[in-house]
């Protein structure tokens, strides 16, 4: 299968790392809209263009596509946009430790060292970093990311477009709502309501996100 992936950057470098131990994967390069500033490759892959070159030129040379943005908003406009064209793809590093009774959506990135167990649901666009730990029963919202280090305990409940900041705990039976931003090294023991800004230890309401 014939893809690129959209952001040459950190994240991307992230991304191709997960995606090139899927022999299934043949990775023709990144898209950028950032193109012209750009070097020319990364990773020794070729950086092709931004989406414009990618919905025009690219149409029918490539099968799928992998959205390595870092920022849940621009990921999800993104992938809204590309979807309607392409496959969307998920990286998922051959390092990763996923049991087979999981749920999977599309778009999702899942990299070296993290821990997904048995009857958890990962939707669309979410991103599992660096050994991430996802327990038993979680439910992880559409373009939500899982920074790295972070542990969830069974059945927690994370809402669409929230970011839990690296190295964060999450006690069981947990729900947080959806764009809600968590400072690193939190350990949150109350549910937390959509649109909000949490930090500290135990986790507290700062502002609204």
């Amino acid at each position: 299968m014939k893809i690129v992936i959209i952001g040459a950057s950190g994240h991307g470098k992230v991304a191709f790392d997960a995606l090139r131990t899927n022999m299934d994967f043949e990775i023709k390069g990144f898209i950028d809209d950032n193109f012209k500033e750009l070097d020319k490759t990364l990773l020794g892959v070729p950086i092709l263009g931004d989406t414009n070159y990618l919905m025009k030129e690219l149409l029918e040379k490539i099968d799928g596509v992998f959205v390595a943005i870092g920022n849940n908003q621009t990921r999800k406009a993104i992938s809204e946009k590309i979807v309607e064209k392409f496959e969307l793809v998920n990286a998922i590093h051959s390092k990763s430790i996923i049991s087979n009774f999981i749920t999977l959506g599309k778009g999702i990135l899942i990299v070296a060292g993290a821990v997904i167990n048995s009857s958890a649901t990962i939707s669309d666009g979410a991103i599992i970093n660096t050994g991430a730990t996802v327990d038993h029963d979680n439910f992880i919202g559409e373009y939500a990311h899982i920074a790295p280090g972070v542990h969830l305990a069974g059945n927690v409940k994370v809402g669409s477009l929230s970011f839990i900041g690296m190295g964060t705990s999450v006690i069981e039976n947990t729900e947080i709502g959806s764009n809600v931003t968590i400072g690193a090294s939190s350990v949150v023991i109350r549910n937390l309501p959509d649109n909000c800004l949490a930090y500290g230890v135990p986790a507290e309401i700062k502002k609204e996100n």
